[in-house]
């Protein structure tokens, strides 16, 4: 029989794992690879845009789509339940993975990125413009929101988020700034914020040319 002791003794033990030994999630160990696939997704107005969709290819032969939390936070068995349509499975198709996933038709990869080396530095100005709203298919409403981060090699980092509704007769706009620290491991950037919270996301680096942080692509932003 446990004590009041024993089960005060296993709770602090408990905060004191870090957090992704308290978590089913996965590992370096688990991961093929991050492979893309040409998708649509809608933009400002309503307008419909060519993109690259992400799928997380784990060494099981399963496929996940289009992640948003770093793998370490992503439980498969769990997510696998709440969200099924975003599971399939991958094969390699020569230099290529075939991917199928529930309800569509086989897709092939255009490109597969390898991990973040562990404590890789970034540095500039990253931006991502998106929104909706009706006005392509003529209604009268549009909705833009547009977010940049701003990295240096030390570690530290910058955020600022605008976005606004506009409307005949009706306008409204946001805006919110942040800074921190930020590191970079395998497919996953930690998030450290000076006011005390944190965020631990999905990430792939293309180059210089593109940075992709939670679910959105940011590109290199102008000078």
């Amino acid at each position: 029989m446990f004590t009041l002791r024993g089960w005060v003794f296993l709770l602090a033990a408990g905060l004191l794992l870090p957090l992704h030994a308290q978590a089913a999630g996965l590992g370096s160990s688990d991961m093929e690879g991050v492979c893309l696939v040409k998708a649509f997704r809608i933009g400002v107005g309503g307008m419909r845009l060519p993109t690259w969709r992400p799928y997380l290819l784990l060494k099981d032969g399963s496929a996940y789509e289009n992640p948003k939390l770093a793998p370490e936070l992503i439980d498969p068995v769990q997510s696998r339940e709440s969200e099924a349509r975003r599971w399939g499975s991958w094969t390699a198709q020569g230099g290529d993975k075939a991917l199928s996933m529930p309800g569509r038709n086989p897709m092939v990869s255009a490109q597969c990125l390898p991990p973040a080396a562990a404590g890789m530095s970034l540095q500039g100005s990253y931006k991502h413009v998106g929104g909706g709203g009706t006005a392509i298919a003529g209604g009268h409403a549009s909705f833009m929101r547009s977010n940049t981060y701003q990295f240096s090699p030390d570690g530290s980092f910058s955020y600022s988020g605008s976005g606004g509704l506009i409307s005949p007769g009706a306008s409204t706009t946001a805006n919110s700034a942040r800074s921190g620290h930020y590191q970079v491991h395998d497919y996953a950037i930690d998030l450290r914020y000076d006011d005390g919270s944190q965020a631990q996301l999905f990430f792939y680096a293309d180059g210089g040319k593109l940075l992709h942080i939670g679910d959105e692509d940011y590109v290199p932003a102008a000078e």
